[in-house]
């Protein structure tokens, strides 16, 4: 009996020189000899000194168990510690197993539809919280486009083109036929009916030949009726103008129009030289014929879509009102005189087409236009539709939220990014591209010329091809998102456009004139009268907005994380942690342990079998 005491006592001092610790001291009454580690008795072995062991002293899968252990006990993620905790029966721990899986489950479902609705519509469009006033924004441009296109007192195109045609038909010599009314017929082929132009077009082509080039917005500007006989009088904010004052002229595919409002080219255009024609007369909002009234202030500051007025008053540039009336808003009386009516170059409809858009960009003469016919009187109503985007939305990629920022989408030609301009410049580009030349009215390099009569045929192509593709690259982009359209004209992010109602009444001038007992030296004119006002002091602007951010995508998911599993951002950490830094440390101090105390193969052996514990 002595000598099996002294056995168990060597016994003892060998496992407490190979594996010391406090955590394995021996267990008072436990028998070495008798009973190992992987007894029954283990049960009463707390987890921590089994996984302690295995990760200080078993074999390296024996460590890796160990550390998932520990990490299992230590975690915060909810069902994981009752999965690996070491004496936990077998059906609780399927139990646990079964729950965390469905948790699982729904958590990464309902993960997977929140970034799905973060993926296809992250942002909104609502309305603003706050009424904007009408003085915040500036007064709509208004292009009046004549289709009287010609003063026949200056060029008679109808006689001429009928000269023309009748030779032509007859195998006449043309040699009888002014130089200059061959240089203007062929100007005027950029503005009359395709039909016409087509008809005409080959044949001054060979007429023209050998005489001089020409510039046709010059010569369209010199044949254009001037501003004081349409527009004899204007008022505007309750001051009376001529309307030559304060119109001017600017190119458009409707040909030459008046504008008001409008900025000047050298604000528009990185460089105004990109436009065949400046009109050179300067706007100036002192020049109202009403002495009794005070004179403006000064115009100072500056003004931008992005930033709207700083620094000004009331006589602003662009222009802006106040007060919502018909009587503060814009008025013209315009005429047309019976002996300029053509219908020869231009379709049957006789009057004026206008436009109304924000100054920054040029109007498109294929978006809605409003017709005054001549001898009505038209009153418009004006709505702005107002869009702002908040500054956050430069997180959301531009095809995500389909709008762009004016520092996302630089244009070639123009300062400010807006759609309108942005369709310009993709149709001048593509003429120029096709033709080698451009209309009189786009915008182009210095280098590239506007084109001739000659080019008349191909630019009217290639804006029927345009049209096309630019179809078909849409239609096709609904059934495949990666389809690139060309140009990708997306609306700005910060836009302002102009709804409008319209009234109107028949006008006779003669009568009214005669009514006020005055008289009118224009026996043959024909009057119309436009007033354009805002509808409402106040408007409700739209504001685009993150509905799905970054920061709510997260907020959301950490939601979900916490409700199903108990997850936090700390809990990612902690898992990173364990199997980063706390494998690394494991290694560490395993190895140092092994340099110290080096264990022979029969020990090792033995020592496994120690520390071997049941799941």
């Amino acid at each position: 009996m002595a000598a099996t005491v002294e056995q168990g006592k060597q016994q003892g001092q060998k496992l407490s020189s190979v594996l010391p610790g406090p955590e394995l001291l021996a267990i008072p009454g436990f028998d070495f000899q008798r009973a190992s580690i992987t007894s029954a008795a283990l049960s009463d072995v707390p987890s921590d000194v089994i996984i302690k062991s295995r990760i200080r002293y078993g074999s390296r899968l024996s460590a890796c168990k160990g550390l998932l252990l520990e990490y299992s006990k230590s975690t915060t993620i909810h069902g994981i510690r009752y999965i690996f905790e070491v004496h936990r029966p077998i059906y609780e721990k399927l139990y646990w197993l079964v729950l965390t899986c469905t948790s699982v489950y729904f958590a990464v479902s309902l993960i997977w539809a929140t970034y799905l609705k973060w993926q296809d519509s992250p942002v909104i469009l609502g309305f603003d919280e706050t009424l904007v006033p009408v003085h915040k924004i500036p007064f709509p441009t208004i292009t009046i486009c004549p289709e009287i296109k010609m003063e026949r007192n200056v060029f008679d195109y109808a006689n001429v083109s009928r000269l023309i045609w009748d030779k032509f038909q007859q195998n006449e010599d043309f040699s009888d036929i002014n130089e200059e009314d061959l240089q203007r017929m062929a100007a005027t082929m950029h503005i009359c009916d395709s039909d016409v132009a087509t008809r005409f077009a080959p044949l001054l082509s060979n007429l023209r030949s050998g005489l001089p080039p020409l510039d046709v917005s010059e010569t369209l500007v010199d044949l254009t009726i001037s501003k004081n006989v349409t527009g004899p009088f204007c008022r505007w904010n309750g001051r009376f103008y001529f309307c030559n004052k304060i119109f001017d002229f600017v190119a458009t595919d409707e040909g030459i129009c008046y504008q008001f409002n409008g900025l000047r080219p050298k604000d528009i255009y990185r460089d105004e030289r990109f436009v065949s024609y400046v009109d050179p007369d300067v706007v100036s909002f002192d020049d109202y014929f009403d002495a009794d009234l005070p004179p403006l202030n000064k115009i100072t500051g500056n003004w931008s879509l992005d930033t709207g007025f700083v620094d000004q008053g009331q006589n602003s540039y662009p222009q802006r009102t106040i007060v919502t009336s018909v009587r503060n808003g814009f008025f013209a009386f315009l005429q047309g005189l019976e002996h300029n009516y053509d219908y020869d170059c231009r379709s049957f409809k006789q009057g004026y087409k206008v436009f109304l858009n924000s100054p920054e960009s040029v109007p498109l003469t294929s978006n809605n236009y409003i017709l005054v016919p001549h001898g009505s009187e038209v009153m418009v109503s004006v709505l702005p539709n107002y869009v702002v985007s908040t500054s956050n939305l430069h997180e959301i990629s531009a095809e995500k939220r389909q709008c762009f920022f004016d520092d996302e989408r630089a244009l070639r030609y123009f300062k400010a990014y807006s759609q309108s301009n942005c369709q310009t410049e993709c149709l001048a580009n593509y003429t120029m591209a096709k033709c080698g030349c451009v209309k009189f009215w786009m915008p182009k390099p210095l280098d590239v010329p506007v084109c001739g009569v000659a080019g008349i045929a191909c630019y009217n192509a290639a804006q029927d091809e345009l049209n096309a593709l630019l179809q078909n690259q849409t239609m096709q982009k609904t059934v495949n998102p990666n389809v690139k359209v060309m140009c990708d004209c997306m609306p700005a992010c910060t836009s302002l456009e102009y709804n409008f109602e319209i009234s109107r009444a028949v006008y006779n001038a003669s009568k009214t004139i005669a009514a006020f007992r005055e008289t009118y030296e224009l026996t043959d004119s024909i009057g119309s009268r436009l007033t354009v006002y805002f509808k409402e002091h106040q408007f409700t602007a739209i504001k685009r907005t993150i509905l799905f951010g970054v920061s709510t995508l997260i907020s959301n998911c950490g939601g979900i994380f916490g409700l199903f599993m108990g997850i936090s951002s700390l809990s990612f950490i902690e898992l990173v942690y364990f199997f980063s830094m706390r494998i690394c440390g494991s290694c560490r101090d395993r190895r140092k342990r092994q340099a110290i105390h080096p264990i022979f193969p029969e020990d090792k052996q033995e020592k496994d079998q120690s520390i071997s514990a049941p799941n």
